[in-house]
């Protein structure tokens, strides 16, 4: 019996021995290791960049929409209608829903008062209100048009996130993305717009 221990016992060392020298598999429990961190990262890489892909186009879209309307003195509602619908080019090949207001301003004793507004999508500011513009932009008997643009972003694949109880789990849960352009009219002192 003594034998058959110490034999097995050399046997165990021999073969420990054989697998610390041994490379063999060394690449495979490398990569298994290695790549749900490479994968995750690849997504969130692909996350990111689509997200800020959005947040430009966002930025685009304000400022394009802002620049056609100022460019004219007098429009129509189907005008208005034809420069939001460039709201979706810009977006292609993104297709989350895009809220366009178009409003202007006139400027008298340091308030900016909605003149008219125009919307996709969003709820139009009734005529006469006050507008919250920034002081420094004021000017007292100026008028300005502002061009307000939001998207709910939705991730492709989610957030990832942590918890003790459930580990990790993919929330869908969308970034609103929004901006505000404030122009002056480039022909002529105001622009009216009939919605």
């Amino acid at each position: 019996m003594r034998f058959h221990v110490a034999r097995w016992g050399r046997n165990f060392q021999a073969a420990a021995e054989r697998l610390r020298r041994s490379r063999d598999g060394v690449a495979a429990l490398e990569f298994a290791l290695i790549a749900p961190l490479m994968i995750l990262m690849f997504v969130g890489t692909l996350e990111v960049s689509a997200g800020v892909s959005v947040n430009r186009k966002v930025s685009r879209i304000s400022s394009a929409i802002g620049d056609l309307v100022t460019q004219s003195e007098s429009l129509t509602g189907g005008d208005i209608n034809n420069i939001m619908d460039v709201s979706r080019d810009i977006m292609r090949p993104h297709n989350e829903t895009v809220k366009v207001r178009i409003t202007g301003l006139a400027v008298n004793s340091g308030q900016a008062r909605v003149s008219w507004s125009c919307n996709a999508s969003w709820s139009s500011l009734p005529s006469g209100s006050i507008f919250p513009a920034p002081s420094g932009i004021l000017i007292d008997g100026t008028f300005m048009v502002v061009t307000q643009v939001e998207v709910d972003y939705t991730p492709m694949v989610g957030w990832a996130r942590y918890s003790a109880t459930n580990g990790v789990s993919f929330d869908m849960t969308g970034v609103t993305m929004d901006e505000q352009m404030f122009l002056r009219p480039r022909a002529g002192n105001a622009v009216s717009v009939s919605c």
